[in-house]
């Protein structure tokens, strides 16, 4: 009689050892389905002294006439840099400032044409 029970406490206690190794493991879950942390609200002033405050620390572009707007973390540059490593590192600057959703670089090197809008 005790060998019919036999299969029944193996499962149970093969179940039981399962759960117990599985207590106190976190789930694991694909990027996608987690909900990201909500990023900190900047207002728009603030956002703006911070980005010109980056600008004026870096030797590289702080001689520039570089104006900053923003509006809910989209920010529009305008202004002129002597070549293309300014601009590019007026932009890395920027998005490197905490609250910056979106770059919108309408600066030009000085001396070459303007691009056409269109």
């Amino acid at each position: 009689m005790i060998d019919r029970y036999k299969p029944v406490v193996l499962a149970v206690a093969l179940a039981g050892a399962l759960f117990l190794a599985s207590c106190g493991k976190e789930e694991k879950v694909h990027e996608s389905w987690k909900t990201p942390d909500p990023q900190a609200i900047v207002d728009d002033s603030t956002l703006n002294s911070s980005i010109q405050g980056a600008l004026k620390a870096d030797p590289d572009v702080r001689h520039l006439d570089v104006r900053v707007e923003s509006h809910n973390g989209t920010v529009m540059l305008s202004g002129f840099a002597d070549n293309q490593a300014q601009l590019d590192r007026v932009n890395m600057l920027t998005w490197m400032v905490e609250g910056v959703k979106k770059v919108d670089n309408k600066m030009n090197v000085r001396g070459a044409p303007a691009p056409a809008d269109g």
